[in-house]
């Protein structure tokens, strides 16, 4: 089990760090909800397919039903809208650099509800850090994207913020959730919400339908979100908050090679020097080797090795 967990989570980052050039892709000529609104209400229809496959069971309580309210209109609907509309004015690799923020949300979020990840002294600094970064990205960002550079930044750090708190509830409750019925249902419901939106907001727009932009949105529904998704709920089970929210640090990584590679986009020493703040600040907030192993053994040693 203990492989199958660093797998799968490898996995993921590759994935989400892939993502960042197919949305930019398909923004170029898809419109905007309703590319979404088939992204999730495909991806939906598998989550739907698997978790009857699966014959499970799930009982709802007042609890899990504010967490299915909370994942679905704030991360699947509310975050998703931010993060492609401001992704249509900034880089793809430097919207993939500004969610290496999320760790830092989430380490201030948990402070306040889970009481073994109070902020301390280490994480200050961190958050401090990654700050520094993102002044440094707003202060180059005139370089780094379209006309409204900023308005793209400032949707991309507006949804890693909004994004902060469901997980947060997420992790108090998750040994109640099934994350295949939480995607089905958070996703089904947020692609309908937004077709229901792009059919009263953008009338008169047409759906791309070359092999790039098929492709695109293929990759974006199934290894981008099915895959991605179910990978990253199944983990609330195995590891701590924090330790998942480094998922947030990989995918930069990946996301600014193939920018770079496939998109020509360039970044400036001040933007690269922000960005490792940034991610450095990410990476340091929760790192402790010691809780890190003590809680992953613990949560091992009760799952039979493969």
């Amino acid at each position: 089990m203990k492989t199958k967990i660093y797998i799968l989570y490898a996995l993921m980052s590759i994935f989400w760090g892939m993502t960042w050039y197919f949305l930019k892709v398909s923004l170029i000529e898809m419109p905007l909800l309703w590319g979404l609104s088939i992204r999730f209400l495909m991806a939906g229809i598998i989550f739907w397919g698997v978790y009857y496959f699966r014959k499970d069971r799930v009982r709802f309580t007042p609890e899990v039903k504010i967490v299915y309210l909370l994942i679905t209109f704030f991360n699947y609907s509310l975050c998703y809208i931010l993060t492609y509309w401001g992704l249509k004015y900034i880089y793809s690799n430097l919207g993939s650099i500004l969610w290496s923020l999320f760790p830092l949300c989430v380490a201030v979020m948990a402070h306040y509800y889970l009481p073994d990840e109070k902020i301390s002294i280490k994480k200050f600094v961190s958050i401090a850090i990654g700050l520094i970064g993102t002044i440094l990205l707003l202060y180059e960002g005139g370089s780094l994207g379209g006309k409204y550079i900023f308005y793209g930044i400032s949707a991309m750090i507006l949804s890693v913020v909004l994004a902060a708190w469901p997980n947060v509830y997420l992790k108090m409750h998750a040994a109640k959730i099934n994350p295949f019925h939480l995607n089905a249902v958070g996703m089904t419901s947020s692609g309908l919400i937004m077709m229901a939106a792009s059919l009263m907001l953008e009338t008169g727009q047409k759906m791309p339908l070359d092999g790039m932009n098929l492709f695109a949105l293929f990759f974006l529904t199934v290894p981008g979100t099915v895959v991605t998704w179910g990978i990253y709920i199944w983990l609330f089970t195995y590891m701590r908050v924090s330790q998942i929210s480094y998922v947030a640090f990989f995918p930069p990584v990946i996301a600014i090679i193939m920018g770079w590679l496939l998109l020509d986009e360039k970044l400036p020493i001040i933007t690269i020097i922000g960005a490792g703040l940034i991610m450095l600040g990410g990476f340091l907030i929760n790192f402790d080797p010691k809780n890190r192993k003590t809680h992953i053994k613990k949560k091992l040693n009760l799952l039979p090795e493969d």
